[in-house]
């Protein structure tokens, strides 16, 4: 097969890597003690902040390494495999986070103060139910940026339309705790006074509901192109904040990726 196995995760962060969170799972028995590199450029189209009706669009680098069947560096970050079976994994890594707010994104966010880029820990774990992979992970902020801790789970499936071309597609879910709630949706007194915006009590609870799907073709052994689209929407508390001109938005990414 010349397409590699490859999966559009969730948009929960980038890492040093391709902003899609495109993760290659490529994994061959006869090098589990060699490298494996595979390298590109990507770009992605994602709301200025969350509730934003505004997209940035975003290049960055795309790529994932892997050494043996221990270490990697991918859209999860710099980790490793705490457990690895034939049908399940379970990894721990460190990794930036991308999502942020500036008073500067818009004229609607003036008086509320910045939320910083952050790094997080997390923990995954993957199990392979026949067609289906269901994916849980948890990140928790590591710099004190108020990014809280987030879980999320993801249901996957993965199609082969041709040797070269495959689809995967699929439903996620995320939760945020009462840190990550107040940071991005709450607005409180001293915030109020200076923005005009209402007081607004936000906590933890289901942040953020997405389908999405991805497309990968595979233009040689070693060439690779991928895109990928997700349709989301925010739920509960988030949903409702008066710093949320849209609670429902888009995101998309590709990219153009070689196997070294």
């Amino acid at each position: 097969m010349l397409l590699p196995r490859l999966a559009l995760l969730t948009f929960s962060g980038v890492g040093l890597c391709y902003a899609g969170n495109l993760v290659a799972q490529n994994h061959d028995d006869a090098h589990e003690q060699s490298w494996q590199v595979t390298g590109g450029v990507g770009v992605i189209a994602r709301p200025d902040f969350p509730g934003s009706d505004s997209l940035e669009v975003l290049p960055l680098p795309a790529f994932n390494v892997t050494y043996g069947d221990r270490w990697f560096l991918n859209a999860d970050g710099l980790g490793a495999y705490l457990a690895r079976r034939d049908h399940s994994s379970l990894t721990l890594s460190l990794a930036p986070a991308v999502t942020r707010r500036d008073e500067s994104d818009s004229a609607h966010l003036r008086g509320l103060g910045d939320v910083d880029r952050t790094a997080v820990a997390r923990l995954k774990g993957a199990y392979n139910l026949g067609p289906v992979t269901a994916t849980a992970a948890i990140s928790t902020d590591i710099a004190d940026q108020g990014h809280g801790t987030v879980a999320e789970l993801t249901l996957q499936s993965r199609a082969e339309i041709t040797q070269h071309f495959s689809l995967s597609y699929g439903i996620a879910a995320r939760w945020i705790d009462d840190e990550y709630a107040e940071s991005f949706f709450a607005v409180d007194p001293q915030q109020s006074q200076r923005s005009g915006l209402p007081q607004y009590e936000a906590r933890s609870g289901v942040g953020d509901a997405r389908l999405f799907i991805n497309a990968v073709y595979a233009l040689s052994p070693r060439w690779i192109i991928a895109t990928g689209a997700a349709a989301a929407r925010l739920q509960g508390d988030a949903k409702h904040s008066p710093i949320v001109e849209d609670d429902s938005y888009f995101q998309f990414d590709a990219a153009v990726m070689y196997r070294f």
